[in-house]
């Protein structure tokens, strides 16, 4: 007996058509593995793009270093009044390389620098009455 199959039977094999409601089922099926297939395309594709920064921060992280213990041994070396006028502490030399701690500094020194909504008015004035009236 022969297993193989002939042209003409695969030729009628392809020709069957599906009833509606299994016709529908498979259109669905092969929807589903469209999906299924672009969603792990796209977490791979994610996936790659991570590993990619993770290791171009690596090789900054890791060709800036010697600037960065440098500046750090000189921060260190300065006295507690130099860092004071320079407006840092000796805690502070950890983060001095931590983006959210220059972001939140940059930030208190620009609201320190903006001017107070209204001049400060002593507590026995009759201007303070008269803006209240």
């Amino acid at each position: 007996m022969d297993a193989r199959i002939t042209k003409e039977e695969t030729a009628l094999l392809l020709n069957l058509s599906l009833p509606g409601h299994a016709q529908r089922v498979e259109e669905i099926r092969l929807a589903a593995l469209r999906a299924r297939d672009e969603a792990i395309g796209r977490a791979i594709r994610a996936a790659v793009i991570r590993f990619f920064r993770a290791l171009r921060s690596a090789a900054i992280f890791i060709a800036t270093f010697p600037q960065r213990r440098a500046v750090f041994e000189q921060l260190n070396a300065l006295s507690d009044r130099e860092l004071a006028d320079i407006g840092l502490t000796r805690g502070d030399l950890v983060h001095v390389f931590d983006e959210d701690f220059v972001r939140a500094r940059e930030a208190a020194a620009r609201a320190a620098a903006l001017p107070p909504a209204r001049p400060p008015v002593a507590a026995n004035s009759n201007r303070a009455m008269a803006e209240a009236a």
